[in-house]
């Protein structure tokens, strides 16, 4: 008989959207405006009254020519002559996202620098001027730069991020603002979108669907190109393919930052092209028309597997301790960068792609990571990822940190595994763990308590090495006292030979 299987092919509506936006000029710099420093990442605000931007080494920032970025705003009446320093502003880098809908909150990107790492985040003042930090679960940044939109309608939160979700450097993610009046945690745009390098500055156009951002990464006229894509469905991942803005605004140094607002009749975006600068604000003539039409495109399709068409091995996600099927994310690892959403249905890997390796995620438990050869899978079975939950009291077991008899050195390949452990300790900043070793019962058993104690020891140097503070940990060696298997053999004797880790705290 011959098989076949059913997929999915789109969300309930997938959205058909064409934007036109015709420039009526050549662009003009703000003489009035830009300084012999650098000028980036524009906010122009939906009332037209306000242009808020980055500027970078300029004596009056608040830690004078050191200043990396401060933020800036002039008034659009006067002719953007008058620029004021915020009071936002520090020793370290800011750059401006805007105002939420209901006008009582600026939002901005703020990035610091310590012990060797860089570290984002999103603050939100209001207007008398208190600041505090957005909300945003499991925001994290490690680049130097970070760039950011609000959308007009207040709903939709863009970011440049660098973190272990992306494909390259710098990659674009969105947050969504729930019925709750919280934010969700960042969602990749997808690799349409991203690529192996830096993209920055998004803007999304009135439609909700037009995206305007800066690529390193798509080819173009010049280092950074200003690019447009449009999104096709509700995933967030499924875009147009990129369409360069061209040589009316695209040159052969770097262009970034585009925007415009509801009714302007002029685009503003920073280019390095002839500036006085690093950077200079530019303004050129438009006028922009979006319309959009919604086209239910639900269907189920039928795909000949004999024929070689469209085979797929399907994951689920599971709760380790419930059963039930949990959402996440598929991070493909080396050199197939892809990054899929997981539905109630799973999802899907086509078998084509041969040898892969897979990072299993969701938020509020711990990750999964293992080597897969697709050939060899079967079409027919839909295969479980159970993963931790990541409350307080789970005991999680690393079994595959294992350590050469006898020792507490590391078996090569060990360290895949406690990277995963630094990366949810810090995505998950108020989460201590207390390390529990663990040996057989071959042997002295005092000297068995002395070497769990040391790969206690090993595991706690390896993830401080890499930025985890040793106040978040703490551990015992246990011997062969608490054996999960019997010891009567070796096949059960070596799954007592392990590492653990307790969820103590997590607020």
């Amino acid at each position: 008989m011959k098989k076949q299987l059913l997929a999915l092919l789109a969300l309930l509506f997938t959205f058909s959207s064409y934007s036109q936006l015709q420039f009526f000029s050549d662009p003009e710099p703000l003489d009035s405006l830009n300084s012999v420093k650098g000028e980036n990442y524009i906010f122009f605000d939906f009332d037209n009254s306000i242009i808020y931007y980055t500027r970078e080494r300029h004596p009056d920032n608040a830690n004078g020519t050191q200043d990396v970025g401060d933020i800036w705003m002039s008034a659009a009446e006067d002719d953007l002559q008058v620029p004021l320093k915020m009071k936002v502003n520090d020793k370290n880098f800011a750059s401006p996202i805007g105002m939420t809908a209901d006008g009582q909150y600026f939002l901005y990107n703020y990035v610091w620098y310590d012990k060797g790492l860089y570290y984002g985040k999103v603050m939100a003042q209001n207007q008398k001027g208190k600041v505090q930090e957005l909300e945003i679960p499991y925001f994290k940044n490690r680049s130097p730069l970070q760039t950011g939109s609000i959308s007009n309608d207040g709903k939709y939160l863009f970011f440049s991020l660098e973190n272990n979700l992306g494909y390259g450097v710098d990659d674009l993610f969105v947050c969504f603002l729930g019925d709750d009046g919280k934010w969700s945690s960042p969602r990749n745009l997808g690799n349409t979108i991203n690529s192996k390098f830096q993209e920055i500055s998004p803007f999304l156009a009135p439609d909700n669907k037009t995206l305007y951002y800066a690529s390193n990464g798509q080819g173009g006229q010049g280092s950074f190109d200003i690019f447009y894509s449009v999104r096709q469905d509700d995933t967030w991942q499924n875009w147009s393919q990129p369409v360069n803005l061209g040589a009316t605004v695209n040159t052969s140094g770097a262009e970034t930052s585009f925007v415009f607002s509801n009714d302007s009749d002029y685009a503003y975006f920073v280019s390095t092209q002839n500036s006085d600068g690093y950077g200079d604000i530019k303004r050129i003539k438009i006028q922009a028309n979006f319309e959009e039409v919604a086209v239910d495109t639900t269907q189920e399709v039928a795909f000949d597997i004999e024929s070689g068409m469209m085979d797929y091995v399907t994951f689920e996600l599971h709760d380790k301790a419930s059963g039930e099927l949990i959402a996440g994310n598929a991070v493909l690892t080396g050199d197939n960068t892809l990054n899929l959403v997981i539905g109630d249905d799973g999802v899907r890997f086509d078998q084509k792609m041969g040898a892969i390796t897979v990072e299993f995620k969701s938020e509020g438990y711990f990750s999964y990571k293992s080597k897969y050869d697709l050939d060899t899978m079967s079409l027919e079975e839909t295969y479980s990822i159970a993963l931790d939950p990541l409350k307080e009291g789970s005991v999680i077991t690393l079994s595959n940190v294992l350590f050469y008899r006898g020792t507490a050195n590391f078996i090569e390949g060990s360290e895949d595994e406690l990277d995963l452990v630094v990366e949810m300790m810090e995505e998950n900043p108020t989460v201590n763990i207390f390390l529990k070793g663990h040996t057989d019962n071959v042997g002295n058993a005092m000297l068995n308590v002395e070497l769990s104690q040391e790969r206690v020891y090993a595991v706690t140097d390896y993830l401080v090495s890499k930025g985890i503070e040793s106040s978040r940990i703490d551990g015992e060696g246990y011997g062969g006292e608490q054996p999960v298997a019997s010891n009567t053999s070796e096949n059960t004797r070596k799954l007592n030979r392990r590492v653990e880790f307790e969820i103590v705290r997590v607020n």
